[in-house]
């Protein structure tokens, strides 16, 4: 009788153990599916964005800002600005102008930023950019309303800093 209990209390102890085993891969599970079914947030897709483009996927970065956007609210403008440098980056002015735009509404960058930026080397002569960056979203309006570039519009970039103009909307960033 003895041995039978002994039998059977290793028994209940290793079932026991196996049936622990099971919930902890349970958990395991619930947390990887939690994880993948979780809204990302703006930061966690402006971190991923920025990931991408330093590795230069810049087509990659921008489609994964604009599928964010369509979807979700990016009121802080972050990966607004992520999609605006990797748009520019990948030979899209009008999307980088555009969700620059968002990326100052929503206070992620100034001016000063807007036209400091080295990924946004592509589009920042384009004055609708500079307009932007001259006068924040009422001087992106106007550049949009504009049926034609002013001709006395120019743009310069060397060693003293940035230099761009278009009609009366004129900026200067030093080096």
């Amino acid at each position: 009788m003895q041995n039978k209990r002994r039998v059977l209390v290793l028994a209940l102890a290793l079932a026991m153990g196996a049936a622990m085993s099971q919930l902890t891969a349970c958990d395991g599970a619930r947390e990887s599916l939690a994880t993948a079914i979780k809204p990302a947030s703006a930061a966690d897709v402006a971190s991923a964005m920025r990931a991408q483009i330093t590795q230069g996927k810049f087509a990659e970065a921008g489609a994964q800002g604009v599928a964010f956007l369509n979807d979700k609210q990016d009121a802080a403008g972050v990966v607004a600005w992520e999609t605006a440098k990797a748009s520019a980056q990948a030979g899209k002015a009008d999307d980088a102008v555009r969700f620059a735009e968002l990326a100052i509404k929503g206070g992620a960058i100034s001016g000063v930023d807007l036209m400091a930026e080295p990924l946004l080397e592509p589009v920042r002569t384009d004055l609708r950019l500079v307009a932007l960056a001259a006068g924040g979203a009422e001087g992106a309006a106007v550049a949009r309303t504009q049926a034609s570039v002013p001709a006395d519009a120019e743009a310069t970039i060397d060693a003293s800093g940035v230099k761009a103009r278009a009609g009366d909307v004129s900026v200067e960033l030093p080096q």
